[in-house]
């Protein structure tokens, strides 16, 4: 084969899938590079309720309000200030995006951040200090994360973009679904700092891929069109039906995302109650992401196909009792049974909402505007494990069966508020 035929096979090959998948090259490096540094980041989750656990913590009264400072709790906080920073900087950050028209180099400070903070996470000796690191984590993301919502609504069209989506999710989901089960088994043979190292190299690695693969996509500010001519105006939204499917979206987020985190906090109970490793909890918390994975990108062509709403709500109802029945399984298989077919309700909510949400952004206020609905993971991943942690003081099934009833309160919110 000639070199001329070979570069025109590859020309085809390349024209076929952007047209039948919405998948392009940017796409596709943007893709690898955020599923190695979601592997990155995902070593660490098994370790992290461990770490809390091993700091010292002389300042931590024994009541607050008359709730037990149980170390379920303390683990809840430390994921709460994660998820409060991150929500507090995200918004400031996609507006701060949208007006200088900077999207990869967000995304690339961000993700340096990660990595400093996920190394550092291994050699803090007190719970103040490992606050501000995680406080510092929050940051990092809400730097990184609207520009990358932002890049992906470039790098995608209308017509594909709930496979496109589906595309992104599924790579990135590979990297975070994989991940605790091996961070928590090189935990155990190698230590805490091993594995957090092994984090930060990765993540600076994908860093370095989206520095070389990408291009500056979004280097001028977005023009607006006729129906989003007052983007300077300090409106957020330009319509009322605009205002409320992102006031539903932003509600079905936060409660999937409670369920999904439901279960970090109550890492030693769940070891306990099932007697396990810190790879035994990994395989918990890492198979919801392996099952989306499986099933994530032809969703997202039926998204494509069917429409987004459908699928977010589909996804909500049948999340709610497989997250109360976490309360009631007494075994590893019976854990890991419910949150696999967790993952599988996930699939209809997650990059639909990205999609939905990417439709539904005006130009000129596409960071701003996904901004909100990252928030929303941020506020759902921080308030979970809290939540769970306080009402764990009440009995073990509680917080599963409370964020159980309230996601399908959200699948009603879904279809009552959202258009599409």
């Amino acid at each position: 084969m000639s070199l001329e035929s070979g570069a025109s096979w590859r020309s085809r090959l390349v024209t076929a899938v952007v047209e039948r998948w919405g998948i392009s090259r940017s796409l596709a490096i943007l893709s690898v590079s955020q599923a190695g540094a979601s592997f990155g980041a995902g070593l660490i989750i098994p370790l992290l309720a461990p770490l809390v656990a091993g700091v010292e913590a002389p300042m931590v009264p024994a009541t607050v309000a008359g709730i037990r400072v149980t170390q379920e709790v303390q683990v809840g906080v430390f994921f709460a200030v994660f998820g409060v920073v991150r929500s507090a900087v995200q918004l400031p950050m996609g507006h701060f995006s949208d007006r200088i028209g900077a999207r990869k180099p967000f995304v690339e400070a961000g993700l340096l951040v990660t990595a400093g903070v996920i190394y550092a996470y291994g050699i803090t000796g007190s719970l103040g200090v490992l606050l501000s690191v995680r406080a510092l984590h929050g940051v990092a993301l809400a730097i990184s994360t609207p520009a990358l919502m932002a890049l992906l609504e470039r790098l995608t069209v209308g017509e594909s973009r709930g496979s496109a989506m589906g595309f992104f999710s599924s790579l990135r989901t590979l990297g975070w679904g994989v991940a605790p089960i091996v961070g928590g088994a090189v935990a155990d043979v190698y230590g805490l700092q091993a594995t957090f190292s092994l984090g930060a190299v990765l993540i600076v690695a994908m860093v370095v891929v989206i520095r070389v693969g990408i291009p500056d996509v979004s280097t001028a500010v977005d023009e607006p069109d006729e129906d989003t001519a007052d983007v300077d105006s300090g409106r957020i939204f330009s319509s009322w039906s605009q205002a409320r499917s992102f006031c539903g979206l932003v509600v079905a987020v936060i409660t999937v995302m409670i369920g999904v985190s439901a279960v970090i906090s109550m890492e030693m109970p769940i070891l306990e109650r099932i007697g396990g490793s810190k790879a035994s909890f990994g395989l918990v918390f890492a198979i919801t992401t392996i099952t989306r994975l499986v099933v994530q990108i032809p969703v997202g062509r039926a998204t494509d196909r069917f429409g987004r709403m459908v699928f977010i709500a589909a996804g909500l109802f049948l999340s709610a009792p497989l997250v109360a029945l976490m309360g009631f399984a007494q075994t590893l298989w019976g854990f890991v049974a419910l949150r696999a077919l967790l993952g599988v309700a996930l699939a209809g909510v997650i990059a639909p909402v990205y999609a939905l949400a990417a439709d539904l952004a005006d130009a000129g206020r596409t960071g701003l505007q996904m901004g909100f609905v990252t928030t929303a993971f941020s506020i759902g991943f921080a308030v979970g494990p809290v939540v769970t942690g306080i009402l764990s003081t009440v009995g073990f099934a509680v917080p599963f069966v409370v964020t159980g009833g309230a996601t399908a309160v959200a699948g009603v919110c879904v279809v009552v508020l959202v258009d599409g």
